[in-house]
């Protein structure tokens, strides 16, 4: 675990956090906001130890519950136990398929959203609209994962030159 690796894996979270903060609300459909993490954790957990990430994750979703001050630590709670629950689900499975990573990501997106629903079916009460709002945060969230998690692997194959010449 190299100095930059660490650094450059929590700039790329700040980055995620920022834009979840900043411009996520604004595509929002029937009151269902995606959740930018999701993707980012399934990806980093596949690429890097899960001993330098939960730390990160701690932190960055500290920092996101602080939006949320109302359900103070429900983030930071469910992404340390996707980021668990990813690392124990693909260690058995290969390390650089596709099609694994894919599971692992609806499968972290159907768990996200199965505890959020919990968690607001007890605060709020099971309403038929919670339940549709519960379906579509599962298909909203799958799809801005993929493509955080597609982003991702296209950036990770970019190779930059910084040679002045």
């Amino acid at each position: 675990m190299t100095f930059w690796l660490v650094v450059r894996t929590l700039v790329s979270g700040i980055v995620i956090l920022y834009l979840q903060v900043l411009l996520v609300p604004n595509i929002a459909v029937g009151g269902v906001t995606p959740n930018l993490f999701l993707g980012w954790i399934v990806y980093q957990v596949w690429r890097k130890p899960a001993s330098m990430l939960i730390p990160m994750i701690f932190l960055l979703g500290i920092c996101y519950d602080l939006t949320m001050p109302a359900m103070l630590g429900l983030q930071t709670t469910l992404f340390i136990l996707l980021a668990v629950g990813v690392d124990e689900f693909h260690r058995p499975l290969e390390k650089d398929s596709y099609i694994t990573m894919g599971i692992s990501l609806g499968l972290a997106c159907v768990l996200y959203s199965l505890f959020i629903y919990i968690v607001y079916g007890i605060l709020t009460g099971f309403t038929l609209s919670l339940f549709f709002t519960f379906w579509g945060m599962i298909f909203y969230n799958l799809i801005a994962s993929a493509v955080m998690t597609a982003l991702l692997i296209s950036i990770s194959h970019l190779k930059l030159d910084f040679r002045h010449g």
